[in-house]
């Protein structure tokens, strides 16, 4: 008998770790899965019944916003469970959505849940770590640091290794890439990352814009990658990119911008990680709205903002947080540019080898867990041809 299982994230990158997690799990055993995501999940065959773009949140402010579609979220999601009675939901980051939804439906409709990626209680509101342990069968934790905190709550805990340590490559090669975008090098390459998100494109876009400005002065020639996300529409750039011929905005290839790149500037997010593990250097940036950065001031109770400065214990990338001030920021990169980087360098190598964890690949590894749940929970389960 096929198993049904509902799987719920709500951002991009959440999205792309829970259709690697889906296709590893389909190759083992014919589930059904269905839930909320976007196109990442659709190609991994999930049925797709709300999309996450409608709800994807990067502030305090955004909630009283979308809290008429939030609210039609859940209503989509509870009338699904009790239509399709699943037999588990396997929740994917998105810490504040998804801890409601266990507590509001799936603990009262009493459904098994998993949560893989589970919500940074390392770094702010570390209450929720009871509520985890009220709600939550089983954490698949891909961070190091996580798994002692969790078991330390006799929380039931895996950690499965960082996906990106193995699946963060570029597609192309050097040559291929700068051909494919049709790169004629001349100075340093720099990627510029503003975000994935509509509301973090237009407080960090400006500010990018005034760095490159910064550049032009320090630098001559050097080339601007703009990696475009596909949850971002092409009319949300648009403006930005009138007559700025040195930025190349490239679309679907961000892991080949960062490793071809001599630096990069990101917004504070997974893609941090993804140019420590690329070996690109990288300088970390976020705004956010006065009130949000008051609150976050309050709540958050970690040294950084980015993970490879966290899992380091050191700013391996200099961050830049809420005051953005364009010409310090150039300043920054310029030395990057022009410093010895052997000492950043190993850095980075010593971040890489704490995220990859030994045996399977964290997907692989994670599929067998819920497998092994699903197992223990309902039977013997019926195996992919």
């Amino acid at each position: 008998m096929s198993r049904r299982v509902v799987i719920v994230t709500g951002e991009l990158s959440g999205e792309n770790h829970a259709a690697r997690l889906v296709r590893a799990l389909t190759n083992q055993c014919p589930l059904e899965f269905s839930g909320i995501g976007s196109t990442a999940l659709a190609r991994a065959g999930v049925d797709v019944i709300y999309d996450y773009r409608n709800i994807s949140l990067t502030g305090l402010t955004e909630i009283v916003k979308k809290s008429g579609e939030i609210r039609n979220a859940y209503k989509v999601l509870k009338q699904h469970l009790l239509s399709i009675a699943p037999h588990l939901l396997i929740l994917v980051d998105f810490g504040g959505f998804n801890l409601r939804l266990a507590a509001r439906l799936a603990k009262r409709l009493s459904i098994p849940v998993i949560y893989f990626i589970p919500p940074q209680v390392w770094a702010s509101r570390k209450g929720r770590i009871k509520k985890i342990k009220s709600l939550i069968d089983l954490v698949l934790s891909i961070l190091p640091f996580e798994e002692p905190l969790y078991r330390e709550h006799h929380i039931p805990v895996v950690y499965v290794g960082h996906p990106y340590a193995r699946s963060v490559t570029p597609l192309y090669s050097r040559d291929a890439f700068h051909a494919l975008i049709k790169l004629d090098r001349e100075g340093p390459v720099i990627t510029m990352m503003p975000g994935s998100r509509p509301n973090e494109v237009r407080r960090h876009m400006p500010v990018l814009l005034r760095v490159a400005d910064h550049l032009d002065q320090e630098l001559g020639p050097y080339t601007v990658l703009l990696p475009v996300a596909d949850s971002l529409d092409e009319h949300v750039l648009a403006p930005y990119l009138k007559e700025r011929h040195k930025i190349v905005p490239v679309r679907g290839l961000a892991h080949d911008c960062l490793k071809y790149s001599d630096a990069a500037l990101i917004t504070s997010g997974s893609a941090t990680l993804e140019a420590a593990i690329l070996g690109v250097p990288s300088l970390v940036i976020y705004k956010l709205s006065y009130v949000e950065y008051f609150l976050a001031r309050l709540i958050v109770k970690v040294p950084y903002i980015s993970l490879p400065n966290l899992i380091a214990g050191r700013e391996v990338f200099p961050e830049f947080i809420q005051h953005l001030n364009a010409e310090r920021i150039a300043k920054s990169v310029v030395s990057m540019l022009q410093n010895d980087r052997s000492e950043i360098q190993k850095e980075l190598d010593r971040i890489r080898q704490k995220l990859d964890s030994s045996g399977p690949d964290p997907y692989e590894k994670a599929s067998n867990k819920i497998l092994e749940f699903l197992e223990h929970t309902y039977g013997p389960l019926p195996k992919t041809p």
